[in-house]
């Protein structure tokens, strides 16, 4: 039975711009209005709203309901809303239920196919969404929720640069929010002249997500039977590897075509190690070396800027030019272009610069692994520069909520930065920054410094 006490209950009127109607009987209606909210809480998450008696019964689902057909997802049940809150857009205080930024995602009508207590079976027809979907309750405030239809396996042979490649699953949706494999090929398609430059003659370690960004995903070092012939790949050395094999064909993905490819497979993340290979599959010395900065508990990407403008200050004692990135996740690289003779010593560097910030501020920094003592502090993680280890390319996506992407920064951004949004860059972000502001790593290789003895 529709009832609006327990929405009153969690909510005081004079804290929060929520609609809180007084009590009194509840409006009538045709019992086919629908409303999305993106909410921006804790986590982020979908509010998925529908007109039934009155009220608005309301379901949170964490990675909404763009999906493929036969996917399934966890839908929690959560208190009725009032019809006002179809319209509601802005900020919940932090401390309030509920309390983040919330925005509507999509509105329209739904057709209702079955409503009981266990089962919710309707049709949207919104502008971002449409489709049937079935909501099944499953224990307590847990439910599920189905798209249905059948999966589309459609194909596309397309000619790029002289190759052809066969595209398939292009309406397959890969993000949360609609993002396809689709754009995610066109994305790779307009970033490539940037991208294939820090690509170059770097093997390439994809990690894949076949079914999306919210389901299982693998890395893939050794490159697939059914890749075309034409895919320039390299047989390199993986001592230390997982499946005890002394050699893997990496790909070298140095053109159009080549990226394109990686794209299909839903190789969304593209990983590069700090070093390149020759023409004939030596492997060359480090020409850089990265700090990673990876903020722990109750810290955010602001706390990694502010260790990246100290590494900074370091690598100026030493005549050393350090170049910005996001990570696309959670944190930041920072690049040191070098030139080595020996491939331990930019680890041995590093691993000196973390060590001397996490002495000088114990409160702020870490030098080593343990996650117990990462709470409030920025991991400054040297180990990346271990040959066998990678680190996400400039420009590659990253598999989160969104399509955000590992971002070159200026330094006045990173000295700017105060919160988290400041450095969140998507696909079209970048595209649009690139116009503007070309390759800001442009420059990295132009320079190497020396590494002090």
């Amino acid at each position: 039975m529709a009832d609006l006490g327990e929405y009153r209950r969690k909510r005081d009127a004079r804290r929060t711009p929520e609609p809180v109607p007084a009590d009194g009987p509840l409006p009538a209606g045709d019992d086919d209005v629908f409303v999305v909210q993106e909410h921006h809480a804790t986590r982020l998450h979908y509010d998925v709203r529908l007109e039934r008696d009155g009220v608005l019964v309301s379901w949170a689902v964490p990675k909404g309901l763009l999906m493929n057909p036969g996917s399934v997802r966890l839908a929690v049940h959560t208190e009725d809303h009032p019809m006002e809150y179809a319209s509601f857009e802005g900020d919940i205080p932090k401390g309030e239920y509920g309390g983040g930024h919330v925005s509507i995602w999509d509105r329209g009508t739904y057709e209702t196919h079955k409503w009981t207590d266990y089962e919710v079976d309707v049709t949207f027809h919104g502008t971002r969404l449409d489709g049937r979907y079935v909501f099944i309750h499953k224990e307590d405030k847990d439910w599920l929720v189905r798209k249905r239809g059948k999966q589309l396996n459609t194909s596309h042979v397309v000619d790029v640069d002289g190759r052809r490649l066969k595209l398939t699953n292009l309406e397959k949706v890969l993000y949360p929010d609609g993002f396809t494999k689709a754009h995610v090929i066109d994305y790779y398609r307009q970033v490539a002249p940037y991208l294939l430059e820090h690509l170059a003659d770097r093997p390439v370690t994809l990690k894949r997500f076949p079914d999306g960004v919210d389901s299982a995903s693998f890395f893939e070092k050794n490159v697939s039977r059914h890749a075309p012939e034409w895919l320039r790949t390299m047989t390199l050395p993986t001592p230390g590897s997982s499946r005890g094999a002394e050699t893997l064909d990496f790909a070298m993905i140095d053109d159009l075509a080549g990226l394109v490819w990686a794209a299909n497979l839903a190789a969304l993340e593209l990983h590069v190690p700090q070093w390149t290979v020759g023409p004939r599959g030596g492997v060359r010395e480090p020409d850089l070396l990265v700090f990673d900065l990876d903020p722990g508990p109750d810290t955010t990407i602001v706390e990694c800027c502010r260790a990246a403008e100290l590494i900074r200050e370091i690598l100026a004692e030493d005549g050393l030019t350090g170049f910005p990135k996001t990570s696309g996740s959670k944190g930041m690289q920072l690049y040191v272009p070098v030139r080595v003779s020996n491939a331990e010593r930019t680890s041995q560097y590093a691993k000196e610069v973390a060590q001397r910030m996490a002495s000088a501020h114990p409160d702020r920094y870490v030098a080593v692994m343990a996650k117990a003592r990462r709470t409030g502090r920025v991991f400054v993680d040297w180990s990346q520069n271990n040959p066998a280890k990678t680190t996400v390319a400039p420009y590659s996506l990253r598999a989160r909520e969104i399509p955000t992407v590992s971002t070159p920064l200026t330094w006045r951004e990173v000295e700017r930065c105060r919160k988290p949004a400041d450095l969140t860059f998507t696909a079209s972000d970048v595209l649009a920054r690139l116009d503007k502001h070309g390759d800001l790593l442009a420059d990295l290789h132009k320079d190497p410094g020396h590494l002090p003895r």
